[in-house]
C-alpha cells in the first residue's frame, strides 16, 4: 500500500567506489554489502523534495524541503535496496519524526540551492550549487558542497551497467527499527556532469575514509516518488 508521494526536484547524484571492509563497519550485521564487480559504492542524492504528501491528499497540503542523502547499496538475501547512513534536511518535523517513528539516522541542517542562468539558459545548461551544514546537537558538524552542471545528454542507464546498479534502486531497509519499504517510480534518465564536490565530512562520520577517486556525477531535473508503508524486516 502506497504511503507516501512526492516529487523529487534537481537531483544530484555523486557516487564514489570505496573499500568494501570499512564499509562493512558501518552497516548493521544483518544486511550485506551490495557490490558491483566486486566494488562496493557510496552517494550522495541531494535535492528538493516537493509537495510531500499522503496519496489522495491535494498538492497544496504538501511539504517541501531541500534534502541531502548518504547512502550504500545493500542486500538482505535476494532483496536489494539502500541503506542510509545519514539523512540531513532543512526540515525539523521531518527530521523528529523520522527519528522518532522509523529511526532513520536524519539530522537537521540549513541546506540552500541555487540555480544560475538567464531565462535563455535552457534548464539543462544551468549551473547548480547545493551547500548542507548539519548542526544537530548529536553530531559535529557536517558539510557537503557540490557546484555542478550537466554537460551531455540524458540517457536512461543500460539494464545491468554499472549507472543502472547505482541509479535503479526499489527498497530502503532500516534494520533499527526492524523494517523495509518498497519505493516507485519510473527508470531514471540522467544526465552526465561536471562538478566540483566536498564531501570530507559526510564521510568523517561514519567512520570512512574519502576516497582518492572522482565521483561519479549525474543529474536528473525531477522524479515522482511513490514510498510504500513500511514492513518488518524478515
Amino acid at each position: 500500500m502506497r504511503a507516501l508521494r512526492f516529487t523529487w526536484r534537481d537531483c544530484l547524484f555523486v557516487h564514489w567506489p570505496v573499500g568494501t571492509a570499512p564499509l562493512e563497519n558501518a552497516i548493521p550485521d544483518s544486511l550485506a554489502l551490495h557490490t558491483y564487480d566486486g566494488r562496493a559504492w557510496v552517494s550522495v542524492l541531494a535535492s528538493t523534495i516537493e509537495n510531500a504528501r499522503l496519496p489522495g491528499a491535494p498538492r497544496a497540503l504538501g511539504m517541501t524541503f531541500p534534502q541531502v542523502n548518504f547512502r550504500t547499496y545493500v542486500r538482505l538475501g535476494d532483496a536489494t535496496g539502500v541503506y542510509f547512513l545519514s539523512l540531513d534536511t532543512a526540515s525539523r518535523l521531518v527530521t523528529r519524526v523520522a527519528r522518532r517513528l522509523y529511526h532513520l539516522p536524519y539530522f537537521h541542517a540549513d541546506i540552500s540551492i541555487e540555480t544560475d542562468g538567464t531565462d535563455e539558459t535552457s534548464n539543462a545548461e544551468r549551473t547548480r550549487r547545493v551547500r548542507s551544514h548539519r548542526f544537530h546537537p548529536e553530531t559535529l558538524p557536517v558539510e557537503f558542497e557540490a557546484t555542478y552542471r550537466p554537460n551531455a545528454t540524458a540517457t536512461v542507464p543500460e539494464p545491468g551497467s554499472l549507472a543502472d546498479f547505482l541509479a535503479e534502486r526499489y527498497r530502503l531497509f532500516v534494520p533499527q527499527a526492524e523494517m523495509t519499504a518498497r519505493v516507485e517510480h519510473d527508470p531514471w534518465t540522467l544526465h552526465p556532469a561536471e562538478a566540483d564536490v566536498r564531501a570530507g565530512s559526510l564521510f568523517d562520520a561514519v567512520g570512512l575514509s574519502v576516497p582518492d577517486a572522482e565521483p561519479r556525477v549525474r543529474y536528473c531535473p525531477e522524479m515522482e516518488f511513490h514510498v510504500h508503508a513500511p514492513k518488518r524486516l524478515d
